[in-house]
């Protein structure tokens, strides 16, 4: 199962080239905007690596509990090792 890890601060980078990024609010409420991003690093098409982002879920109303459920759902599914969380409280 993926490590749900805080989200780093600015002056942080990622370590993990495949990770899911996901946005939440601090209460667990329904009517939540939530955004799940996928990134991953690796080589581009004219073969120099770089970042790659899919947004899986963007700025859908859901709970918080939810939001984790399809990111540890979707985590799992792909072979993802980490789940960032980034909480605006």
């Amino acid at each position: 199962m993926a490590k749900l890890k805080p989200s780093l601060r600015t002056t942080e980078t990622y370590t993990e080239a495949n990770f899911l990024r996901l946005h939440t609010r601090g209460e667990d409420k329904s009517d939540n905007l939530v955004t799940l991003e996928h990134f991953a690093y690796a080589a581009t098409d004219d073969d120099r690596p770089g970042w790659s982002c899919l947004t899986i879920v963007d700025q859908e109303k859901m709970s918080r509990t939810d939001a984790i459920f399809i990111a540890r759902s979707y985590a799992a599914e792909n072979g993802i090792p980490v789940i960032y969380e980034c909480r605006a409280d």
